[in-house]
């Protein structure tokens, strides 16, 4: 079925070209016309399927459309993904910079829908209430991400002429923008089927992401001031009431949490809403992996005194950018060997605290031969904020304090030093393989990782013959799945304080994905840190983190950090950190630094940075899109 909608997908795009590319019927008109396209609910659904471009922006977080993740801590990057996010971190955007609010030719096709779907003599009317139900799903989605980023859109819905006033307003708040939305998409959970077809949206779907918008609607009520969230807010029952919908669905945890993402459990009963493109038009290079694996020649590896080398000569040929950063990967936990109900940071458990002495110089000044194997390095611009050594006579190493015990997601999501991937061992430590001191900020080649590990998540086993860009693929994003849900309900629940059931829905990806102990949070304050930490690395590349870490700071106190509603935020500001282990896998030191990219000097203004500017240039041509937003 998935390449059946492919299919017709593309044919659609010169079937509706006379009805959603003319601009005012300004536009000749095209071979097929839109008699023919109203004609049959057959003809209609190729122009919504044509559609389904609007949820482009739903997809993986690293994805240069939308880079969500790429804005955190969560990722470090390089190139033109760097370039696209310093902007962000820096704090050098201006009114001027667009990201998003100028949605307004998804809408009109969304309203093409609705107004011909209607007025059709051949569909029949129950089919018409379908196909209507899923134009409003897709205007909510379209709108939703332009409120999200900018708090306020432009609602339009009807099919506007030459003769309508095009000077039209933007919505006064973002509480309007949501109410819109929100009406939509309860339009579209009465109205859709419930039937379950890869790649296109039903009645669960829109109840999913009605959970998220609920929450997003709720931080910015009241803004710029506090949301003042009250726990009878009924856009908290809305979460609750939509999320036992989508459990009604027969949606199951997946075991096999990276097969998600994968090729092997691409359409799996967890997930909700999926994105798929066929290898008949999808080129790694137009997909996220090209962006998130190596490209290291065995002469890089040679000159850099390396071990050892890939078996075959390159099997990675891309151009990496997105690199998980040491300040994610601390929060997968680790089981604590003396105390197996515990769960801790890797570097907080006793198997740790016994076998390291934090107390060893173990920096040495980097040579590209010769560099000794139970040392680290670092860079010119690097802080050394930790080190040690494991003490002798310990049987642990670096890698069983990193891998053994710990959360599942762990090996699912990243590749670490010693990993195995696409039948390759990756050595990421110094005089490794595929380890930052080969790249270019220590002279050698745009190659390689800027933060010793690479992302697992995402990545298709079944590539063939090897990482070229050029070489055809399947791949899919996960947009929706019920784990995203659980997580919503648990959020609705720390904000009515129901500690009880916000743990133990927190608790279903955590023990099942994880394979971790159920959190015992018996606090708020500890429910919030938990659930936080399970989102963060549940979700990670699913374009989740960014608009979850805005939504917790406008919320405050435990939800961020404990600081007052609408105030700084932690994980946006914090320098990036690196972790290098030795040769021999006994020593290791965390590093801040600007890795290119000035991460050890990352901004967040709270005055402004809570929504992103509507380009000003909009505002120009139309005063009524004003005011700008604030700070702006």
């Amino acid at each position: 079925m998935k390449k059946n909608i492919f299919i017709i997908w593309s044919f659609a795009s010169l079937l509706v070209l006379s009805s959603c590319k003319k601009v005012l019927d300004a536009d000749p008109l095209n071979l097929i016309s839109p008699d023919v396209v109203w004609s049959s609910k057959a003809n209609a659904e190729t122009f919504v399927f044509a559609t389904y471009g609007i949820m482009n922006s739903y997809r993986n977080g690293l994805d240069l459309s939308t880079l969500g993740d790429a804005y955190t801590s969560n990722t470090i990057t390089s190139g033109g993904t760097g370039n696209n996010v310093f902007p962000i971190f820096s704090e050098t955007l201006t009114n001027q910079s667009d990201y998003g609010f100028n949605n307004w030719g998804d809408i009109r096709r969304c309203n093409v829908i609705i107004k011909n779907v209607t007025e059709s003599a051949g569909i029949a009317d129950g089919d018409k209430k379908t196909l209507v139900a899923e134009a409003k799903f897709l205007r909510a989605m379209s709108n939703f991400n332009i409120a999200r980023r900018t708090g306020r859109i432009v609602w339009i819905d009807k099919v506007l002429t030459e003769n309508d006033n095009l000077k039209l307003p933007s919505t006064a708040n973002p509480t309007i923008s949501y109410d819109y939305i929100i009406k939509d998409l309860e339009d579209a959970v009465a109205d859709m089927p419930a039937t379950k077809v890869s790649g296109r949206a039903n009645k669960y779907t829109a109840a999913a992401f009605l959970t998220e918008v609920c929450l997003q609607a709720l931080a910015y009520k009241n803004y710029p001031a506090a949301p003042n969230v009250n726990p009878a807010d009924p856009l908290l029952d809305k979460v609750i009431a939509n999320a036992q919908i989508v459990m009604s669905g027969g949606y199951a945890l997946e075991p096999d949490y990276e097969g998600m993402f994968n090729e092997t459990k691409s359409t799996s009963n967890e997930i909700i809403f999926a994105i798929y493109n066929k290898a008949i038009n999808t080129t790694i290079q137009s997909t996220p992996m090209q962006n998130m694996v190596p490209n290291i020649k065995p002469e890089t590896i040679i000159n850099f005194g390396g071990s050892p080398l890939f078996n075959k000569p390159v099997p990675f040929e891309c151009w990496p950018e997105n690199f998980p950063a040491q300040n994610l990967t601390d929060d997968y936990l680790t089981v604590d060997k003396a105390d197996p109900t515990k769960v801790l940071p890797w570097n907080q458990t006793s198997q740790y605290l016994n076998a390291v002495d934090e107390s060893v110089n173990v920096i040495a000044p980097f040579a590209k031969t010769g560099f000794p194997d139970d040392k680290t390095a670092k860079l010119n611009n690097d802080v050394v904020v930790k080190m040690g050594r494991i003490k002798p006579g310990s049987t642990e190493t670096m890698l069983t304090l990193t891998n053994e015990n710990r959360d599942a997601r762990w090996k699912a999501s990243i590749i670490s030093d010693n990993s195995s991937f696409y039948g390759e061992l990756f050595t990421t430590c110094l005089k490794g393989n595929s380890g930052r001191f080969l790249g270019t900020i220590n002279g050698g080649g745009y190659e390689c990782t800027l933060s010793n590990m690479y992302w697992r998540k995402g990545l298709y086993t079944n590539v063939s013959p090897s990482y070229v860009n050029t070489v055809s693929t399947d791949y899919h994003y996960v947009c929706m799945r019920l784990g995203r849900v659980y997580l919503n309900l648990a959020e609705a629940y720390l904000l009515k304080g129901d500690v009880t059931n916000a743990v133990l829905n927190l608790n279903k990806t955590r023990t099942f994905h994880g394979k971790l102990p159920a959190s015992m949070a018996g606090t708020l304050a500890d429910a919030w840190k938990d659930y936080k930490r399970e989102r963060r690395v549940e979700l990670v590349q699913e374009n989740d983190h960014y608009y979850s870490l805005l939504r917790w700071g406008r919320f405050g106190g435990d939800a961020n950090d404990g600081i007052a509603p609408g105030g700084t935020i932690r994980e946006l500001t914090e320098p990036m950190r690196v972790m290098d282990v030795s040769k021999d896998h006994k020593s290791f030191s965390i590093v801040t630094g600007p890795f290119g990219k000035q991460y050890d000097s990352r901004k967040f203004e709270p005055a402004r940075r809570y929504l992103f500017p509507i380009a000003q240039s909009f505002i120009d041509n139309n005063s009524n899109f004003g005011p700008q937003n604030p700070g702006w």
